[in-house]
């Protein structure tokens, strides 16, 4: 009789509904209903069947990485959930960015700031032997506002190793972040003022140079851009 019972609660079918993982079950109901109103009113700007393919596509996966569960995710996890190449979600992201979103350069910054410094956390190199910073930029639209920042100091952004993945001297990484926050700039050189102070060596390097900016190439050249001052100094432009 009890090995009736065990097998008959094995063999009994659980009254609770088995989890959706379909691409729809990863959306709450609430982002389910934006997302048709905002598809159907897409599709209510043209006539019916006018729209191309490719439009629609990235109209849909705009959509889509607005929502709360698929925000977040890698190339790699998208090209799961969709079936397709990174290159392609690459080139989805970048397009989608462009025609769906407001460029706004500091606030791709300060999130490439923040993956820098949850060191650990995310795919960061530090280059003592060459004072360089390798980081990984899964998401093209940040590469691009950082290789305009980059441009802009008159520098030229390195991929020598991977489209991907941004190397550049530790110099000019910190630069991108001094000259493209103005308002910081007072928290730059208190925070720089802060780590040089603390360290005899390094004040007897500076003592005599002309400002914080050359101050901080000196302190570059002499001890290869220790990685706890990059971070202190990049840090300035994250959120409190």
């Amino acid at each position: 009789m009890a090995d009736e019972k065990k097998l008959e609660a094995l063999t009994k079918k659980s009254d609770k509904p088995a989890a959706d993982k379909s691409l729809a079950g990863r959306l709450t109901a609430d982002e389910r209903e934006q997302f048709a109103r905002s598809f159907l009113a897409k599709l209510g700007e043209q006539s019916f069947g006018a729209m191309p393919k490719r439009e629609l596509e990235l109209f849909v996966f705009h959509l889509l990485s607005r929502t709360t569960q698929l925000r977040g995710l890698s190339t790699y996890d998208w090209a799961n959930l969709l079936r397709v190449s990174e290159t392609r979600v690459r080139s989805l992201r970048a397009e989608a960015a462009l025609r769906y979103t407001a460029v706004d350069n500091q606030s791709a910054l300060t999130e490439i700031a923040r993956q820098f410094c949850a060191r650990g956390k995310t795919s960061m190199e530090y280059v003592e032997t060459e004072s360089r910073i390798r980081l990984l930029l899964d998401d093209p639209s940040l590469q691009r506002e950082f290789e305009y920042a980059v441009r802009k100091l008159g520098r030229v952004p390195d991929y020598r190793f991977n489209r991907n993945i941004l190397d550049v001297p530790a110099t000019t990484f910190v630069a991108v972040f001094v000259e493209n926050f103005p308002d910081h700039k007072d928290k730059f050189k208190t925070a720089f003022k802060n780590v040089v102070q603390a360290d005899e060596e390094f004040q007897k390097l500076v003592e005599g140079t002309k400002g914080w900016g050359e101050q901080f190439e000196l302190l570059c050249e002499k001890h290869k851009a220790k990685i706890e001052l990059l971070t202190k100094l990049v840090e300035v432009v994250l959120p409190a």
